[in-house]
């Protein structure tokens, strides 16, 4: 086991009066994986992904250029999105025993693909045809709704039957990504158009790993409440 879920508090006769969940500890493993796991997944796949695609595919057609970069993403996207769920699983797998690995990380890089298809679809699209303002904005606002529910909505389905009111996990989610998503956008934002290609992907890769650290922080606190639901039901009252 990983670390101790639970410190049992004894009564002077060596009987157990209590179980007490140490939420402190899930919390801080919870966060730490969450950013472990994107600096693997995002920093590692998507974004190194397309900085060898530009290095390999310079001077070919802008096109053509486009469509790869999205294909990467598309890929990319569901590689970020099983190593996110396999660090999540570091966690997850102590606390709630009951879930079940491989549905958690099919189900989270399936959501983490859409979330990157909708995310690079506006732009790929302005890039082969050429957008109005107007167009990329009604791509952009339902995408943008899809990509704030996507992975908080695949996980809640395979928690049902295992923690109560899984929808709580959709909300939290949302709310992580709607705080860790801006990450990409503001510092890549900082740069110049002509920083090489090793400071964009440096930049990304701390904007991954401050993404990760805000989800965590975020969805943490819904956890910690499922584990000590999870541990209620467990314990019998002595």
């Amino acid at each position: 086991m990983d670390y101790l879920l639970c410190d049992v508090i004894l009564t002077r006769d060596d009987t157990v009066n209590s179980v007490i969940p140490s939420s402190t500890s899930v919390f801080r493993r919870w966060v730490l994986f969450c950013t472990i796991g994107e600096l693997v997944g995002f920093g590692g796949i998507p974004v190194l992904g397309s900085a060898i695609a530009l290095w390999a595919t310079t001077g070919i057609e802008a096109d053509l250029l486009s469509m790869t970069l999205y294909v990467i993403a598309v890929i990319g996207g569901f590689g970020e999105g099983a190593v996110l769920a396999w660090f999540q699983l570091r966690v997850l797998r102590v606390c709630l025993p009951r879930l079940k690995a491989n549905r958690w990380i099919l189900a989270t890089g399936i959501a983490a693909s859409i979330a990157w298809s909708l995310g690079y679809l506006a732009p790929t699209l302005d890039d082969l045809f050429g957008l109005s303002a107007q167009m990329q904005l009604a791509i952009w606002i339902p995408g943008g709704i899809v990509i704030l529910l996507s992975i908080g909505t695949a996980q809640a389905i395979v928690l049902r039957g295992i923690v109560d009111k899984p929808q709580r996990w959709i909300a939290a989610n949302a709310a992580g990504w709607l705080l860790g998503l801006p990450w990409t956008f503001a510092l890549p934002a900082m740069l110049p158009e002509t920083a090489a290609i090793a400071v964009w992907v440096a930049t990304f890769i701390i904007a991954g790993i401050l993404m990760g650290l805000t989800v965590g922080l975020v969805t943490g606190y819904t956890l910690v409440r499922f584990e000590r639901e999870a541990e209620a039901k467990a314990v019998p009252v002595l």
